[in-house]
């Protein structure tokens, strides 16, 4: 059975019309303060910028190596004949 609407086609606050399932999914999460966040330590920081130096190097190596392999292709080719 389909539920009137409770203003009868009216502009009505949608969220009031809402199940109330729906609105504890999407209700807001309390505030943390700024004293219960820890910061993150030196040793946090250093890992996650040895990741991003692992990963640029990665791609460098990569680099190098996609133009080895088209230099090598190149470097094939059949001697011109003198």
């Amino acid at each position: 059975m389909v539920m009137r609407n409770r203003h009868d086609g009216g502009t009505s606050g949608w969220w009031d019309d809402l199940p109330p399932a729906i609105k504890a999914r999407f209700a807001e999460p309390p505030l943390v303060s700024a004293e219960s966040r820890s910061r993150p330590s030196a040793l946090e920081w250093v890992r996650e910028l040895s990741r991003v130096a692992l990963l640029f190097l990665a791609v460098a190596v990569a680099n190098v190596l996609f133009l080895l392999v088209a230099l090598s292709f190149l470097g094939h080719g059949r001697p011109t004949p003198p």
